[in-house]
């Protein structure tokens, strides 16, 4: 079976054999004339993006898949559409990413953190005009590659490692070997794999190829994971054909940090409490430390009719705690179990 995180497509769009570059990504994104500094941030984005992900999966196959007789392939797709897919089933399966995913999460990005207080790159928070917005116009307002500025183009890099990894976590847990039965199944599976991928961002984050990418320090690593967990989350929730199927940006970083808490605990890193309140509030407080930020810039941006209101997030988080965390409980303890890679 197919899981699908994003827009449909009126065509799968051709399978590409390396990362797109130059006129293949001009023919894949005809009416977004990238040309001069915007080709050449796209190029860097696919690159980097390329390089981080065979890096961290040549590990994975190494030492875990080849061991279970497992094979995971990915594949871009040329098409301009956000779209992440996985399918396969029985230890077989092939990841693939729309091109046009990374140049949306890259618009998205530079949007927002142009719009953040106090920002070095303040000058391209004014880039739309009325009716645009970042996910359908791609960064018009940069000239040069570096323009968008490095904490731009780190938060799209770490928000499409989170969707990658969301992606794989659905092939390594099973996901895509089990048929869901309702929406409250399917968001459960979408939980999982978002709390997998946060495991896998705190593991492996630390051994990206480059040494500027990775965290300096415990503090970075929640950091870049909370403000990734919100873009991708934003963005899902916008773009998606199963919206529905999907919990509220917010109520998502929850999800994801949970899973990069869990990482450190079994690395013997993590902060130990003394009670179970005490953890929930220290790790709240950091949400709200890493997430205001960028959250109140989405407020400003093209984007903000996807922001969602108290009253929807509240309803959603009750929706998680009461409904999703015990559907996924059962699925986990039952039919899941056949279909996941036995580490």
């Amino acid at each position: 079976m197919y899981l699908i995180d994003g827009q449909p497509s009126q065509s799968d769009g051709i399978s590409l054999r390396a990362y797109p570059q130059g006129d293949i990504l001009n023919a894949i994104f005809q009416t977004h004339d990238l040309v001069d500094g915007r080709l050449a941030l796209s190029e860097v984005m696919f690159r980097e993006f390329d390089s981080e992900i065979e890096f961290l999966m040549e590990g994975l196959r190494e030492n875990r898949l080849a061991k279970q007789g497992w094979a995971i392939d990915r594949e871009f797709r040329g098409n301009d559409t956000f779209q992440a897919m996985v399918g396969g089933s029985e230890g077989h399966y092939r990841i693939d990413i729309a091109a046009g995913t990374l140049l949306v999460v890259l618009s998205t990005a530079i949007e927002l953190c142009a719009l953040e207080e106090g920002s070095a790159t303040a000058g391209l928070a004014n880039q739309y005009r009325p009716g645009e917005n970042s996910i359908h116009c791609l960064f018009p307002g940069v000239q040069e590659p570096d323009e968008a500025g490095f904490e731009a183009l780190g938060l799209a890099l770490d928000a499409c490692l989170l969707l990658y990894f969301h992606e794989l976590a659905h092939a390594i847990h099973g996901h895509c070997d089990y048929r869901p039965k309702n929406d409250d199944e399917a968001r459960a599976l979408e939980s999982d794999a978002d709390f997998n991928a946060g495991t896998m961002f705190g593991v492996w984050v630390w051994h990206l190829p480059a040494t500027y990418r990775k965290p300096k320090s415990e503090e970075d690593m929640y950091r870049r994971l909370i403000r990734a967990s919100y873009l991708l989350g934003t963005l899902l929730k916008a773009m998606s054909a199963r919206s529905a199927e999907y919990h509220h940006p917010t109520n998502r970083i929850r999800t994801f940090l949970s899973g990069g808490v869990f990482a450190f605990d079994k690395l013997g890193k993590s902060i130990k409490f003394d009670d179970v309140k005490a953890g929930d509030d220290y790790w709240e407080q950091k949400i709200i430390s890493y997430c205001t930020s960028i959250k109140d810039a989405l407020g400003r941006s093209t984007l903000k009719a996807f922001q969602g209101t108290e009253i929807d997030i509240e309803e959603d988080r009750r929706q998680m705690e009461e409904v999703t965390a015990h559907v996924l409980n059962r699925l986990k303890d039952g039919p899941l179990m056949r279909f996941k890679l036995k580490i």
